[in-house]
């Protein structure tokens, strides 16, 4: 009989990145890039630390701009979740029951909060443990709003209850943490980008330098100190962009 229920339960859903704890795959792609960067570089006549810097300031933006794509999925996941919050109150104060909901909110919402309630409400249609499945379903999506879902669902589920204004109050707070995270970018967005002005500035002027005079640019870059003061300036553009992704960072 365990046999059947083990063959019955749904296939564990992968993690979706989203959140604080989605910063480990940050450096991966950091890494990636610089990889990447790094190998195409060394095959240019450039002299090799000024290549490694330019592949650590690749590896640097690469960071940057995956944190910015990862904060603004983690947004609209917790947008979709507010909403989805909102109709899943309605249909149980409707009398709908809580697995019935579910189901009618997993038609609406999109993806990828879509695959994670589909699977957590097959898993209880099909008679999973429902502690079980509230847990690996805070685990597969790492939200404090989806968590705070979950943790309520679960307390609910053993004392029972009217659950409706528990789930009014957490997609209140929810689109909160939306509102307050869109200020939040949007003030980071700005010195993001001129940061990267500047940058831009610099390395137009270097490429305006070297064709007024190519000759000269590429023995200073060829010579050992001129390499060397390049890749020096290079790191520090670097070091300076990480910086600026620490002191814009707030957590919500």
């Amino acid at each position: 009989m365990s046999d059947v229920g083990v063959n019955l339960r749904a296939p564990a859903t992968p993690a979706v990145r989203v959140g604080h704890s989605a910063s480990g795959g940050r450096v991966t792609v950091a890494l990636l890039a610089s990889a990447i960067a790094g190998s195409a570089l060394l095959c240019t006549p450039l002299y090799t630390q000024l290549s490694l810097s330019l592949a650590v300031l690749v590896g640097a933006l690469a960071w940057v701009v995956d944190g910015s794509v990862l904060a603004g999925k983690t947004v609209k996941v917790e947008s979709q979740l507010a909403d989805a919050l909102d109709l899943l109150a309605s249909s149980v104060s409707a009398g709908v029951s809580l697995v019935e909901a579910l189901d009618g909110v997993v038609q609406d919402v999109r993806m990828p909060l879509r695959r994670v309630l589909a699977s957590a409400t097959d898993r209880l249609r099909l008679g999973d443990d429902p502690q079980r499945v509230l847990l690996e379903a805070e685990t597969t999506l790492p939200l404090p709003g989806f968590r705070l879902l979950t943790q309520y669902l679960s307390v609910q589920w053993q004392s029972g209850g009217s659950i409706a204004p528990g789930l009014h109050a957490i997609s209140e707070t929810v689109r909160d943490r939306v509102n307050l995270a869109r200020r939040v970018q949007s003030q980071a967005a700005e010195a993001r980008v001129s940061v990267l002005g500047i940058l831009l500035i610099v390395y137009g002027i270097a490429v305006l330098a070297w064709v007024n005079n190519p000759e000269r640019i590429e023995s200073f870059l060829s010579s050992d100190v001129g390499g060397g003061i390049a890749a020096t300036c290079v790191l520090l553009q670097a070091a300076g962009i990480f910086w600026m992704a620490r002191l814009t960072r707030i957590d919500i």
